[in-house]
């Protein structure tokens, strides 16, 4: 008789546990023999800031995350004509573009809400007592034993088979796996807040109830009336190196420190802009693209850690889940025909390098488009290059239906078809042709 031995068992760790890690997290448990430890430095799962985004990317995969329906009743499904998104002029308040809801009933919604309903829908899918909290990462250890992790409490976990790096822009496990990749700050900050809409209950008829951006040469404010009788103020403004050295992230401020900075918007957004008492302010940081986001063939990044795009796009969660499906498709497709991990992870790279060199391929054309503009015409007065920017930058971006209406599973299908048939064929190496969604 012959005895089918069990696969070893993979030892896994994630480090991180916003979105991206508890996406990663779902995905992988679902994976059989597999040995799951989640760190998170927080002493508490808490969201810090304002709204987010759920665009049709995001929840095609909340539903194969199985964390859709506890968002569905934050949801309204094909109303058409529906405002979603305008931009306009901060200084004048002249519309410059606008997009509504196609009505479609079977198309994903496009909606905001608040950051914690997104992530206690993801900890609904997640085993209990499987995070471990108070766990700061400090150092990582590789050998041929695999890779341990050291904690800021003098403790180590390990070895693990993969490690995971989910643990944001700051990412501790990418300063380890890439020492050469530095961030630099963008000279803006961005003030978010919450606030119940009796404070602004005065204002709401002359606001759009829809996600709105109201443009300056410099600045931006961005406007939301959500349903649940909240209003969201999100805002970018120029600040000096030396003053985001003393930013932590998401430290309150109070009112006086954000007012200034709005001064030319025009008296409907400055009265906004004044009526919290006290805002959440964030340094923002960007980073060039890695080609690779995988190391030694242990160590992957997803999310933020993998890419950080200094909230570009609107949309980094889904991004992160992007990631968290092709790392658990590789792993599984390499695992169930006698591959090792690192193929799993050169596969991974194959998949998600084509998307994220879209991405900041259009943040390259936006910067283009500014520099163009800039150069064409160096006279332009503020309120004409606010309307060209936004015609060359904003609506032409959501004119590319790659961003939000990207599906990984499709891109994912591609490549397994392909290594499948070389597999068959003998052939071990990882398809070298990019795969498009």
């Amino acid at each position: 008789m012959t005895i089918a031995l069990s696969p070893k068992p993979l030892r896994v760790a994630i480090v991180g546990a916003g979105p991206g890690g508890l996406a990663a997290t779902i995905q992988l448990s679902r994976l059989k023999d597999v040995e799951l430890s989640v760190f998170d430095q927080a002493r508490e799962l808490r969201e810090v800031g304002a709204g987010i985004s759920l665009n049709e990317n995001t929840w095609r995969l909340l539903q194969d995350l199985g964390a859709a329906d506890k968002l569905e009743q934050f949801v309204q499904r094909g109303v058409q004509g529906k405002l979603l998104v305008e931009h306009r002029n901060g200084r004048t308040g002249e519309l410059l573009a606008q997009r509504h809801h196609s009505g479609d009933p079977n198309k994903p919604p496009a909606v905001r809400i608040e950051r914690y309903k997104l992530q206690n829908a993801l900890l609904s899918q997640v085993p209990s007592g499987l995070i471990q909290l108070s766990k700061k990462l400090v150092g990582i250890r590789e050998s041929v034993d695999g890779t341990a992790l050291e904690f800021a409490d003098a403790s180590t976990n390990g070895p693990f088979d993969l490690v995971v790096g989910a643990d944001g822009i700051r990412s501790v496990v990418r300063q380890h796996a890439f020492p050469e990749h530095k961030l630099t700050y963008t000279g803006k900050v961005a003030y978010r807040v919450l606030i119940p809409q009796e404070q602004v209950a005065h204002l709401l008829p002359d606001l759009p109830h829809a996600s709105c951006f109201w443009h300056t040469r410099d600045t931006h404010i961005y406007t939301n009336v959500l349903d649940n009788g909240l209003f969201e103020i999100a805002t970018r403004a120029v600040e000096s190196e030396e003053h985001c050295n003393k930013v932590s992230w998401g430290q309150t401020v109070p009112r006086e420190q954000v007012v200034p900075h709005y001064q030319n918007y025009c008296p409907l957004l400055r009265k906004v802009i004044a009526a919290p008492d006290s805002w959440l302010e964030f340094a923002m940081f960007g980073g060039p693209r890695l080609d690779s986001v995988t190391h030694h063939g242990h160590i992957v990044l997803i999310g933020d850690a993998s890419h950080p795009l200094s909230g570009a796009f609107g949309s980094g969660a889904a991004f992160a889940f992007e990631d968290a499906y092709a790392l658990k498709h590789a792993v599984d497709f390499a695992r169930s025909r006698g591959q090792n991990l690192g193929y799993a992870l050169e596969l991974f790279d194959i998949v998600r390098a084509p998307r994220y060199r879209e991405l900041y391929g259009v943040l390259d054309t936006f910067a283009f488009n500014v520099a163009d503009i800039k150069a064409q015409k160096p006279d332009i007065d503020d309120d004409e290059y606010v309307a060209e920017t936004t015609e060359r930058n904003w609506q032409q971006a959501e004119g590319r239906g790659f961003i939000y209406g990207y599906n990984i599973a499709n891109a994912w299908a591609k490549l397994e078809a392909v290594e499948e048939d070389k597999l068959r064929k003998f052939v071990p190496d990882p398809a070298v042709s990019l795969v498009a969604a």
